[in-house]
């Protein structure tokens, strides 16, 4: 995992939260046990209200020559979406089932409950006037692909109907450590909706950026996942605390004797 793929997991939660889905404040983040699975191969799950569960799954990178180890590459995200029997709610008077807004609970119903989420979760995330959903976008160069499945169990009483949507976003490298953050990039507009918003994960988050110093340039060892050996092989050199705003004001001439 990485910080970006935290990050981006965290500001879909926030627009999931703020785009007012069927499941409202019911998103959650990376609920392990949310689905099990029961001895004859059918779905439970114990969560007492239709959800979405969100996850930030692998990231598959090839090209680190510029990043190194921090390159993240093309992650997939995981939106699990539930409803079942056990989540509705009995009309007094009348004894009906009903799930989300009124809906009887029936299979077609519960389908429907799916098919809107899924519609939700992508109108969430590119939202232009949702902050969290501008953040998202802000760590996301493409999407490459999108991918939905469901399942369901019949068991009486205990009917469960269940989709996942897989998105496959490449997703910009994970910031160096110390560096500085303009006023217009996404982790800088994370951390202040972060800090808006109270979310807990705010201090973890800076201790893992780290304090930003302007004056020093970042050796190439840092910016690319290089060892010093390799640096110095190819004549590369280090910046050793050289300032970025420095000029080169005088120029000497040398012979290579090696």
């Amino acid at each position: 995992m990485s910080l970006t793929m935290m990050a981006l997991r965290i500001s879909a939660i926030q627009a999931l939260k703020a785009a007012n889905t069927l499941v409202g404040d019911s998103v959650l983040d990376s609920q392990i046990s949310v689905f099990d699975q029961t001895a004859d191969g059918a779905l439970s799950t114990k969560a007492e209200r239709p959800f979405i569960a969100v996850y930030t799954d692998s990231a598959k990178s090839k090209e680190l020559e510029h990043s190194g180890m921090r390159a993240n590459g093309a992650v997939e995200m995981l939106f699990n979406c539930g409803v079942s029997m056990t989540m509705t709610q009995t009309d007094k008077d009348t004894g009906a089932a009903y799930i989300l807004q009124e809906l009887p609970a029936t299979d077609a119903n519960f389908e429907a409950v799916l098919d809107v989420l899924e519609v939700q979760i992508g109108r969430a995330l590119s939202d232009p006037d949702s902050e969290w959903a501008q953040v998202f976008g802000g760590f996301v160069k493409s999407y490459e692909g999108k991918e939905c499945v469901r399942s369901s169990s019949a068991a009486e009483n205990v009917r469960l109907a269940a989709a996942q949507t897989k998105l496959t976003v490449d997703v910009f490298p994970d910031p160096i450590y110390g560096q500085e953050l303009s006023d217009m990039s996404p982790w800088r507009r994370l951390l202040d909706l972060m800090e808006r918003d109270a979310l807990p994960q705010l201090e973890l988050f800076r201790s893992l950026l780290g304090d930003a110093d302007p004056a020093t340039a970042f050796d190439y060892e840092r910016l690319t996942g290089m060892t010093v050996q390799t640096a110095d092989d190819l004549r590369l050199g280090g910046f050793e605390g050289v300032a970025r705003t420095d000029e080169l004001t005088e120029v000497e001439s040398s012979e290579d004797r090696a």
